[in-house]
């Protein structure tokens, strides 16, 4: 039996149209297909969140096992904040000799402070003692020149100290020299003196305190004294230095220093 296509398309319309057909939703239906597409929204966002954890979890596992690869080989390990936490140097496995244990350094919550040594303030040093070439000088009283004091020379005989305005005085006579007290104008003070009848004046010791151009005086140490006169002597209860060719000074000394100085002719005969 050959239907013409308009016969085929004309019967299909009216079984189409039969109403016979027709199947009616319920009437939750609504409510049921709204209730579905949450459920399947939700399941659908749970998927979602599980997978991004599941990524961040394995993103940081594999990060640690990252960064403690690299601190077993010695790079720099990182903190969780990017910060370094200290280094292992590359272990000794020289046959014999086990690797030493690693001290772990601060991690990144640990203070800095934390791990650095206490700040200790130095030991404050015992004042030093001057050298005697640091200390000052002396340069009161008169000078006591290498030749003389004064008018007074070395060598003179008395009736040469006499026209220098000086008066000898409190003679006390020996067998070859005479002691006297030197006064007057021609002398800066008071002296005791001794002329030789062959040499002349051969000491002088003035009654005050006096200093030596090279600063030597009264309160003087004995290392001052040996610093300024490097070819000085000691002698009991003194110091003799020398004062040029034909003299030398005499220091005499006790516990304050130079109480006393002299000045002596190197060729004498009298005790001096």
């Amino acid at each position: 039996m050959n239907i013409s296509d308009d016969e085929l398309e004309r019967r299909l319309r009216a079984l189409f149209a039969d109403e016979r057909l027709d199947l009616p939703p319920p009437p939750e239906a609504g409510t049921a297909i709204v209730a579905g597409a949450r459920r399947r929204s939700r399941r659908r966002h749970t998927v979602q969140a599980v997978a991004g954890v599941a990524a961040a979890v394995v993103a940081v596992g594999g990060g640690l096992t990252m960064i403690r690869f690299h601190t077993e080989e010695g790079t720099a390990v990182m903190s969780a904040d990017g910060t370094g936490t200290g280094a292992k140097p590359p272990e000794d496995l020289t046959a014999g000799r086990p690797p030493e244990p690693s001290t772990p350094g601060p991690t990144g919550t640990q203070s800095i402070h934390a791990s650095a040594p206490p700040e200790t303030s130095p030991s404050p040093r015992p004042p030093s003692s001057p050298s005697p070439s640091t200390l000052a000088s002396v340069i009161t009283g008169p000078l006591l020149a290498a030749d003389g004091f004064g008018k007074l020379k070395l060598g003179m005989s008395e009736a040469d100290v006499a026209e220098e305005a000086v008066t000898l005085s409190e003679v006390q006579a020996g067998a070859s020299c005479t002691v006297y007290k030197a006064q007057g104008s021609g002398v800066p003070a008071s002296a005791s003196v001794v002329i030789s009848k062959a040499a002349g004046l051969v000491v002088v010791t003035p009654d005050v305190a006096t200093h030596t151009a090279e600063g030597i005086g009264a309160g003087s140490s004995k290392d001052q004294i040996l610093a300024a006169y490097p070819a000085a002597k000691e002698e009991s209860g003194s110091v003799v230095a020398p004062a040029g060719a034909a003299a030398e000074y005499r220091f005499r000394l006790d516990e304050t220093g130079v109480v006393q100085a002299s000045l002596t002719s190197v060729t004498q005969d009298c005790a001096g």
